[in-house]
């Protein structure tokens, strides 16, 4: 038995070292079929319109001064406007000072000498207005921001001064400016005249500054129209965006996207971090995107709005004219950053709780987009219009007052704006009268002059 074992293993032992030959040689020539993973497809988003901040940053309208009480008054569809607005880069400013003066002076600049008011909606950082004008000198940092630059001769020194003023902050700077006596008057006033003649309203402070000797009141100011004007009511078509245009500006790779239906019907596209809700009653859209990265240093209020322009020419673009509002802090600490539409000099306003095409609302931290909100509604052509007499300064408080809608007294600002109106296939447009008033809800107006009992909105 021992003699039969001792062969059966040698022969064993053959055939497994052959096997190990064979084997070794099956793998030594034939090469594995790799399947090769396909990376990725990114698709590159496509902006309707991309824009610089200085094309987001502009005056909501240039005042003339020239003295007696008369003042006029141009817009963006104005020539006299859009020369100021080219001039303003050659505009250099030196010599900043804080500034405080009494309410005797306060009445001679603004009603007695020859000078010229940038207006913006509301507060613009100064290191934006800073790429707007030329600042050679440092200017008093405790200011965030303004809302008016108002240049006025001094007759005694032959001087152009400049006010940096701010409504927020209550406060003022003085600078001296490059502007020759000469520009003022023969150029920049010259061109302003005869533009329609507005009324200067003062809006008083709740101190009565007047009665303190010396004091320093910070006037704010706005300005009605003395007389009718004309305005045009339209009718455009509109084009929805498509989901299809949505996952190309949004996600960076579709493959990963989903779909979720809520129950009251709101859609979430999601890739597991970034999502769009989309709430196809109101044709709008958030974007949110959790995602937050620590910035080691502290961003200034410019470039956190540039960094949210970067963002939407990044992501959509700019479907109409839009321009920059304002960028204030959230109780939370974020920063909100709003854009709204305009149609040539007059902002929307989307008022009862209708789509909401009148702003892009970006909220950020750190200077990175956490979520916005905006329309889906591309407003595309124009379908047909209906010329409105718009109601003067004078008429709209006396409507107001026989109404019994408000104290006038109480009014801090008023000015003219679209109401849209988004039906299945089409965007009316209606001139309003926005009204603000202290502590109490605004009230939007039909601009018409026989708009008679008309219905009047007052939102918060």
């Amino acid at each position: 038995m021992k003699r039969m074992l001792e062969p059966a293993k040698t022969v064993l032992l053959n055939l497994l070292v052959l096997a190990s030959f064979c084997l070794t040689a099956m793998l030594w020539t034939n090469q594995p079929k790799f399947q090769f993973i396909q990376p990725a497809q990114y698709t590159e988003s496509k902006p309707v319109q991309e824009k610089q901040l200085e094309q987001l940053v502009t005056p909501e309208s240039v005042v003339f001064h020239y003295g007696e009480e008369r003042h006029t008054k141009a817009v963006s569809t104005d020539a006299p406007y859009s020369m100021i607005v080219r001039e303003m880069p050659k505009w250099i400013f030196l010599d900043f000072t804080p500034f405080m003066i009494s309410n005797e002076k306060w009445g001679e600049i603004a009603r007695e000498k020859m000078g010229l008011e940038v207006r913006f909606r509301s507060t613009i950082p100064l290191s934006i207005i800073g790429r707007l004008v030329t600042f050679r000198d440092e200017y008093d940092n405790r200011m965030k921001g303004i809302d008016r630059l108002w240049l006025y001769y001094e007759k005694d020194e032959d001087i152009v001064y400049a006010l940096f003023l701010s409504t927020e902050e209550g406060r003022m700077m003085r600078s001296r400016t490059s502007i020759s006596p000469k520009d003022l008057r023969d150029s920049y006033l010259a061109a302003g005249s005869p533009m329609p003649e507005q009324i200067m309203k003062i809006v008083r402070p709740d101190r009565n500054y007047s009665a303190l000797e010396g004091a320093a009141p910070f006037w704010s100011i706005y300005y009605l129209p003395k007389n009718q004007g004309r305005m045009q009511q339209f009718r455009y078509s509109y084009v929805p965006v498509s989901n299809e245009r949505l996952m190309e500006a949004y996600f960076i790779d579709q493959s990963l996207v989903r779909q979720i239906m809520e129950r009251d019907k709101t859609v979430i596209f999601t890739d597991g971090s970034r999502s769009i809700q989309l709430r196809s009653d109101q044709k709008a859209i958030t974007f949110t995107d959790p995602a937050y990265q620590v910035r080691a240093q502290e961003l200034s209020d410019q470039e956190k709005v540039q960094g949210a322009v970067t963002f939407i020419n990044k992501h959509l673009g700019w479907l109409d004219d839009f321009h920059f509002e304002k960028i204030k802090k959230s109780y939370n600490d974020k920063d909100l950053i709003t854009f709204r539409q305009y149609l040539g000099a007059y902002p929307f306003v989307s008022l009862n709780g209708s789509t909401l095409i009148d702003t892009i609302q970006i909220t950020s931290e750190a200077g990175q987009v956490s979520t916005m909100s905006r329309s889906l509604v591309d407003l595309d052509r124009y379908i047909s219009n209906k010329e409105w007499t718009v109601m003067s300064g004078p008429e709209l408080y006396q409507m107001i007052r026989d109404k019994k809608l408000a104290d006038t007294e109480r009014i801090t600002n008023a000015y003219l704006a679209y109401q849209t109106d988004v039906v299945d296939d089409y965007v009316d447009l209606m001139p309003i009268w926005v009204v603000e008033l202290a502590n109490q809800p605004t009230m939007y107006i039909p601009a018409n002059t026989n708009q008679g009992g008309g219905k009047v909105n007052g939102l918060e």
